[in-house]
């Protein structure tokens, strides 16, 4: 999602550049709509609810992190801007907050249900953390409504990270990465990095409504051979790999990450990444 994941693949490229050939990554179209989703009954046919945040007026601190991989950088410039509107968390980047780097432009708001020294990347390193460990599943189905505010020099994701409890289980799957500057469409991804067990799939998808305007929901169903993505609650799309591992799930928003293109000085608009809740499911 920006430099410092170090992420320059074949899907992002493509998505940027609005299209055309996508070698990886390929178009796939999710049902159409005209209006936004509603939420989905708490209780899902099939599954026992494990954990969830319906984000009304505070955060579980029993579930999230509010600094972003806080080893990397000091403990304000790791921390999130976020508040409520309408029973929903809106995470922001404000005119006012600090930069993630002293030397970079990079924003970032983030929460996290894990932390510890070095996770994803060791490098670099400001300081040392206590671990934390709040929420890091192996497998289950779990689940947003959200819409992002993507656009040039803004990107908000919905993704998860290996707790690397050895240093190969690290792989990242970003269930919805919305870049820009196109607002039907997001990456679903999963990156291997150096994981041997895995294989690299970046997917570009493409929606049939706006996801910067429209609340909608995405969900991701993790077994232990596939990972598969939902929209709306309908299966769009499936890749035949799958971390054997726990993982740390995050939601974020960035300004100015490096890949998502330049900032407009005049754009006035909210930077904002609004989540109605996070729900996670185990198998019934």
């Amino acid at each position: 999602m920006a430099p410092e994941r170090e992420r320059n693949h074949i899907g992002r490229r493509a998505l940027l550049a609005g299209g055309g050939a996508l070698g990886l990554s390929a178009f796939l179209k999710a049902p159409a709509s005209a209006t936004e989703v509603p939420p989905n009954p708490l209780q899902k046919s099939g599954w026992t609810l494990d954990r969830h945040d319906e984000f009304n007026g505070s955060l579980d601190s029993g579930l999230w992190v509010t600094k972003y991989l806080e080893s990397r950088t000091t403990a304000e410039r790791a921390s999130a801007r976020y508040g409520f509107r309408n029973n929903a968390l809106i995470l922001r980047i404000e005119d006012s907050q600090p930069t993630y780097y002293a030397d970079n432009p990079m924003k970032v708001s983030s929460i996290q249900t894990g932390q510890m020294t070095g996770l994803h990347k060791t490098t670099p390193l400001d300081h040392s953390i206590p671990t934390q460990w709040k929420y890091t599943p192996k497998y289950g189905y779990f689940e947003i409504r959200a819409k992002t505010s993507a656009r040039s020099g803004l990107h908000a994701a919905f993704w998860a990270v290996g707790t690397q409890n050895t240093s190969s289980q690290n792989a990242e799957i970003d269930i919805l990465e919305d870049p820009g500057p196109n607002s039907n469409q997001f990456l679903f991804n999963l990156h291997k990095w150096s994981d041997p067990n895995l294989s690299e799939s970046s997917n570009t998808i493409t929606t049939g409504f706006n996801i910067n305007t429209e609340m909608h929901i995405y969900a991701l169903e993790w077994t232990p051979s596939q990972l598969k993505l939902y929209i709306d609650n309908n299966l769009v799309k499936t890749i035949n790999s799958s971390p054997a591992y726990n993982m740390a799930f995050l939601l974020s928003v960035y300004e100015n990450a490096g890949w998502t293109g330049t900032v407009d000085p005049s754009d006035t608009r909210p930077k904002e990444f609004v989540v109605d809740y996070f729900r996670a499911y185990k198998p019934a």
